[in-house]
């Protein structure tokens, strides 16, 4: 029982945090940032854990509970909660995004008014390989700049030269505010989840879920159709929503006296494109191996 539930968790975890990684990826955040990330939010949910439990919070109850090393938590619970993230190291950044940095503030990659200067790719000592040499952690320079190049943030000049065309490795369409946006509607589908998975049945909110095959030929109509049902039903809740906010009732949800509570609700389309991943190409060190010599 114990093994199938915690097989459960580990898809659950599969699930939720592959399209993440996707988009953290497309923007060149690393696995080391995240990791930092992680264990902010692990030692601040635990620690309202311990709370909501009426249990005694200490840093050794904490690192118990979360597997975090006792003197990393002083740390990170000393920091505000909302504070810019910022590594515990540069060696967690993402490699190109490393790169890109000293580009922009190393004053051997810069111009004399402190810009990044337009580098040529090989040579010199404020040559492109130079400054991945310096800051890539060991990755070969053209790695990097074809990284650089793929996601728009180096654009060549001429043949042998390139210059920095941003400092931010962002691709697509994404601005802040919809980053904002997006991790708002997460959180709030991952708050209900979670909350569906620690109380009753007659205390759970609503989530449905429907996905069947489908002809991608249908996705335009499938769109404008679920767009205007969800506009329909959105403003229903704000006619609910507002009516009620006249009567101030309080929820039976189980907040405590005095605290602030918001219901509402969200609508999203989902559309899974199920491929496999190509298989990586084997390296070429690895190719003879296990070969017979004649």
């Amino acid at each position: 029982m114990q093994s199938d539930f915690r097989a459960a968790l580990v898809h659950l975890c599969n699930r939720v945090l592959h399209p993440l990684v996707r988009i953290l990826v497309r923007f060149g955040v690393s696995a080391g940032e995240l990791k930092s990330i992680i264990d902010s939010v692990y030692a601040r949910a635990g620690l309202e854990y311990l709370q909501h439990a009426g249990e005694r919070a200490t840093y050794s109850r904490l690192a118990v509970i979360t597997g975090i090393n006792r003197s990393a938590l002083t740390a990170i619970l000393a920091a505000p909660p909302d504070r810019d993230f910022r590594p515990r190291s540069g060696t967690q950044l993402h490699r190109a995004a490393r790169v890109l940095n000293g580009w922009h503030d190393d004053a051997d990659f810069q111009t004399a008014a402190g810009r990044p200067a337009v580098l040529p790719v090989l040579e010199g000592r404020s040559s492109f390989r130079s400054l991945a040499l310096r800051y890539s952690g060991g990755v070969y320079y053209r790695t990097i700049l074809a990284e650089l190049e793929h996601v728009g943030a180096v654009e060549r000049v001429g043949k042998n030269r390139v210059r920095a065309a941003r400092r931010s490795l962002g691709v697509g369409g994404a601005s802040t505010q919809a980053l904002y946006c997006a991790g708002e509607v997460a959180g709030d589908l991952m708050a209900t989840l979670d909350h569906n998975l620690s109380c009753r049945a007659h205390e759970q909110l609503p989530v449905r879920s429907l996905v069947l095959p489908a002809d991608p030929r249908s996705v335009p109509l499938f769109r404008a159709q679920v767009g205007r049902r969800a506009d329909a039903m959105l403003e229903q809740v704000d006619a609910f929503l507002q009516a009620q906010a006249s009567q101030r009732a309080r929820s039976s949800l189980g907040t405590k006296r005095g605290e602030a509570l918001a219901l509402g609700a969200a609508v999203f389309a989902v559309c899974r494109q199920e491929k496999a991943p190509a298989p990586l190409p084997r390296p070429r060190s690895l190719a003879g191996r296990g070969r017979s010599r004649s």
